[in-house]
């Protein structure tokens, strides 16, 4: 199997093990992400496979480091979830253009759900080519904690009544903030808009009951705040890239988790 860089990297069967990463590019992402436990980030060769992942995409995945270097997102992940993280490295080395700030909800080791912000760039040689797909996905919870006060008390006020009407204005005197500033805050902190928000966490309401309870998705829809069931399946959709159906029928087989 040709190693994925010019530096030593050494496969062994299916997995990895990672001597070194010379290239500078990767090394500094290695170097600053290695331990930082709020954040999941990873590197995937010209083959797709793991060559580095951090302590904190171990704890999210729940494996073992052996198990996942030299691994690909088929060998980590549910199929559909799989190719849908594929899709985002094919797109984003045809076309060098970084993915950013790209909200997706998904499973944490324990089973809690969660919404994460994920990042990824091409690493480069030195004559700019793309070798590597270097990933980062920070979990949105732990920076709305940490960042924003306001903005936090909005999320935890939404969840705990979110098929109520959350006007803008409402949210804005929740987070005791001004319509406009809370606009702007919400949009710079979280990468979307406050009508956004509400229908992410919606969706994530949605996920929980589907896949935690029988209720049909005509009452899933009415519980979670959407004008009817196709509303809230084209939103589901449009979200996760799944029907309400599949996403119910796949949710006991596997987890998603950081690209």
């Amino acid at each position: 199997m040709t190693p994925p860089f010019d530096s030593p990297v050494l496969y062994e069967g299916r997995n990895a093990v990672v001597a070194s990463i010379q290239m500078p590019a990767a090394a500094l992402f290695v170097t600053l992400t290695q331990h930082t436990a709020q954040v999941m980030a990873s590197i995937k060769g010209p083959d797709r496979r793991y060559v580095y992942v951090n302590d904190g995409f171990l704890r999210r995945v729940g494996r073992p480091r052996e198990d996942v270097l030299g691994a690909t997102v088929d060998d980590l992940f549910p199929r559909d979830l799989a190719r849908s993280y594929a899709q985002q490295d094919d797109r984003l080395v045809a076309t060098g253009i970084a993915l950013q700030d790209h909200l997706e909800l998904i499973v944490r080791a324990d089973g809690r759900l969660g919404w994460y912000v994920t990042s990824k760039a091409l690493v480069t040689d030195a004559d700019g080519r793309g070798v590597a797909v270097a990933a980062l996905s920070v979990d949105l919870d732990t920076q709305l904690t940490s960042a924003d006060a306001g903005l936090a008390a909005v999320v935890a006020a939404i969840r705990a009544d979110v098929a109520q009407p959350w006007t803008v204005d409402r949210m804005a005197h929740v987070a005791g903030l001004s319509r406009s500033r809370f606009q702007r805050r919400c949009t710079a902190t979280l990468g979307l808009p406050p009508t956004k928000l509400v229908q992410r966490l919606r969706i994530e309401h949605a996920v929980r009951l589907a896949t935690t309870t029988t209720l049909s998705f005509g009452d899933i829809a009415a519980e979670c705040g959407f004008y009817d069931q196709a509303t809230f399946t084209r939103q589901f959709r449009s979200v996760l890239g799944l029907t309400p159906g599949a996403y119910r029928s796949r949710a006991p087989a596997g987890r998603g988790g950081p690209t």
